[in-house]
């Protein structure tokens, strides 16, 4: 295929981008059996609240998700496989809806009640740079019920070789029920449940969009990188108020991942996890799974404390 064709039943950009998506989904729900099965199953999926000095996250246990959770992202192995972000490897069924030089594409192995994948046209490296203002009108566009969605390539991006975003609906993202009301700097820096976590507000996109480089910039040079510094983003717009999450990473997965024996938990933190959606993919690991374990494993990578701190005193 080709994304004339994967873009054919879009009745273009005149229309409202989530009344598209909103149609798009219902269009795939009667033509691509996948994709409806993973929407079915995501509703009988088992999951339970955990709370921790008072902020709470949920887990699920998500069988469908071994495929993304267990995905080798090393160069080696993403050069072995074909992109399944590119036309030309998408399932027959499978449609989407154009926003900008992207495309929305439903995500058959959903995390959260309107999970999409929002891919580049071009086949372009996962990065943020440059790419802000891009992040922050999707958030615009898609409105107040959903957020827009970044994985870094190298903390929790499943295809670091193709550009790409995610959207979801808020309604089951816990940490955007705790977060400060208000924003008394340009960028504020808090904890929640063993993450450290920068808050960008404001009204004026450009604004935001700077003050958002700026703390990127500071944490590349933090972790004196040439690489894209490990973080995953969220951006949320309403009541013409944009606010943007930063989840600065110091690891991709926890220690307990590449562990053996009764050690191991297939947990890998990508955005919706640090964001509270803690996907455990078998039954054993989730029974496991309790307040303090997942506060450690998020601990574990996120920036540490003494980073974090340097990091907002340059900011």
């Amino acid at each position: 295929m080709a994304w004339d064709e994967i873009l054919s039943i879009d009745p273009g950009e005149s229309k409202p981008l989530l009344d598209r998506i909103e149609a798009l989904f219902a269009q795939q729900r009667e033509t691509w059996p996948a994709f409806s099965a993973g929407e079915a199953a995501l509703a009988r999926l088992e999951r339970k609240t955990l709370t921790h000095a008072g902020d709470s996250i949920f887990v699920q246990v998500n069988p469908a998700r071994r495929g993304s959770t267990l995905a080798k992202t090393d160069a080696k192995a993403v050069a072995a496989r074909p992109c399944f972000l590119c036309p030309q490897n998408m399932p027959a069924e499978e449609r989407g809806v154009a926003f900008e030089d992207l495309a929305v594409l439903p995500n058959p192995f959903p995390i959260l009640r309107g999970h999409c994948t929002v891919a580049g046209r071009e086949h372009v490296p996962q990065a943020i740079a440059g790419r802000i203002g891009t992040f922050l009108r999707l958030a615009a566009a898609i409105g107040p019920g959903m957020a827009a969605l970044y994985n870094g390539p190298r903390c929790g991006a499943s295809a670091p070789d193709h550009l790409h975003f995610q959207a979801a609906w808020i309604d089951e993202i816990p940490i955007l029920r705790q977060l400060p009301a208000t924003n008394v700097r340009a960028v504020t820096g808090f904890e929640s449940f063993g993450r450290r976590v920068l808050m960008v507000d404001g009204e004026d996109a450009a604004e935001v969009q700077r003050v958002a480089e700026r703390a990127i910039a500071a944490l590349q040079r933090l972790g004196d990188e040439a690489d894209e510094p490990m973080t995953n983003l969220l951006a949320h717009h309403a009541n013409g108020q944009f606010r943007v999450l930063l989840f600065p990473r110091r690891t991709h997965r926890p220690a307990c991942y590449s562990a053996s024996g009764p050690e191991r938990l297939a947990i890998s933190p990508a955005i919706l996890e640090m964001c509270g959606v803690l996907v455990a993919t078998e039954a054993a690991d989730f029974a496991r799974i309790d307040a303090e374990l997942a506060r450690q494993i998020y601990d574990e990578v996120s920036i540490d404390p003494a980073a974090f701190e340097r990091l907002l005193a340059d900011l």
